[in-house]
C-alpha cells in the first residue's frame, strides 16, 4: 500500500472517520481510554455501532464495499450517503448532519479534526475530495485481514483487550489492559494522558501519512520496562524506535516473510513476554489457559436403540 498513490482517498476516508468518531463521542456514553470513542470493523466496514438516542438507538457506517456512509436507527430507517458524490469535507459534514436530521437526532460534532496537523474545520473545508473506489477496497482488505490476526492474539486474554479503530490517528490497534492505574505522563496532550493512565500493551497498525507515509505495525508497552532500546525481539523484520519508543515493524517487511500471519503474531508475543519478563507483569495471571469448550458442547449420550 505506497501511500502515494492513495494518498487523497486515505484523506477522505479519514475524515469520514472522524466525523463517526465524534458522533460516538456526543451520543455514547464515556468508557476509559477511549474505548467508548473507537470505531468497529464490520464485514463491509467500519462502524459506530448502535449509539444511545432517547429510547432507540442509531448508528453510522462506513460500507465500502458500494462506497456509501449510511446513518440508520432502530425504526428500520436508513439514509445513505454516496462517497463518490462528495466534493468536499464541508459537504460530507452537511450531509452527515443533514441525515442526522432526518432521523430527528441532535448530534452536537465538534467542528475540528483532532490528532491530524491540517485542523481546518469541517464546515469550513471546501477542498476537492478525492475517492478512489478500489483504493478504498484494498485498504479495507488489509484492515480486515489484520484484523483477523489481532482476533487471533486477543483471544486468551483474560483482561480488556478490544479490537478497535481509532479515527484520530486512522490505525487499527488491539489494546490489553491489566486494569493495574498507573500515574499518566504529564508532558502528553489532554489524549493520551488519558488513554495512558492504566498498564497496558498496545499493538496496531497505522497506514501511514504525509510525514511518514511507509505503513508500519506498532508495538508498546505502558509503562515502558527499562532499556527497551536494548531489548532484542529476535525478529529482524521488527525493531525499536528511538524516536517514537515504541517497536515497528514496516507493513511491506512483515508481507514479505513466508507466512506474514505467524510473523506479526510473533512479534506480538514478543512483546507481550517482555512486559513479563522485564516488566514484572503478571502476564500468566491474564492467560486463558483452560482449552475452550466447543460451541457444540459435549457429544449427547448414545440413546436407546
Amino acid at each position: 500500500m505506497p501511500f502515494g498513490s492513495w494518498a487523497g482517498t486515505k484523506r477522505t476516508l479519514h475524515m469520514c472517520c472522524q466525523l463517526m468518531g465524534k458522533s460516538r463521542l456526543a451520543l455514547s456514553p464515556p468508557r476509559p481510554q477511549w474505548l467508548g470513542a473507537a470505531l468497529s470493523v464490520g464485514t463491509r466496514g467500519l462502524t459506530t455501532g448502535p449509539m444511545p438516542w432517547g429510547t432507540d438507538t442509531v448508528e453510522v457506517s462506513l460500507d465500502v464495499i458500494d462506497h456509501h456512509l449510511r446513518v440508520c436507527d432502530s425504526r428500520g430507517r436508513e439514509v445513505a450517503i454516496a462517497m463518490t458524490g462528495l466534493g468536499s469535507v464541508a459537504e460530507m459534514y452537511a450531509a452527515l448532519l443533514e441525515a442526522y436530521a432526518t432521523l430527528g437526532v441532535h448530534v452536537d460534532i465538534w467542528d475540528r479534526p483532532q490528532e491530524v496537523a491540517d485542523v481546518t474545520p469541517f464546515s469550513s473545508d471546501h477542498r476537492p475530495l478525492e475517492y478512489d473506489p478500489p483504493a478504498a477496497r484494498t485498504w479495507w482488505q488489509v484492515t480486515s485481514a489484520f484484523y483477523g490476526v489481532l482476533e487471533q492474539w486477543r483471544s486468551p486474554f483474560l483482561g480488556r483487550n478490544p479490537v478497535a479503530f481509532w479515527w484520530g490517528g486512522f490505525d487499527l490497534g488491539a489494546p490489553r489492559f491489566t486494569g493495574r492505574p498507573v500515574a499518566p505522563p504529564r508532558d502528553r496532550g489532554y489524549i493520551m494522558r488519558y488513554d495512558l493512565d492504566a498498564q497496558h500493551m498496545n499493538a496496531g497498525l497505522w497506514f501511514g501519512d504525509d510525514s511518514a507515509p511507509e505503513p508500519v505495525i506498532y508495538l508498546y508497552l505502558y509503562p515502558a520496562p527499562p532499556q527497551c532500546s536494548t531489548l532484542e525481539l529476535g525478529l529482524e523484520q521488527c525493531a525499536w524506535d528511538d524516536g517514537l519508543q515504541e517497536w515497528v515493524l514496516p507493513y511491506h517487511r512483515a508481507i514479505a516473510t513466508p507466512d506474514p500471519r505467524r510473523t506479526i503474531l510473533e512479534a506480538l508475543d514478543r512483546v507481550w513476554e517482555l512486559a513479563g519478563q522485564q516488566g514484572g507483569w503478571d502476564v500468566d495471571r491474564f492467560t486463558y489457559a483452560r482449552p475452550h469448550p466447543s460451541a457444540r458442547g459435549e457429544p449427547a449420550a448414545p440413546g436407546p436403540a
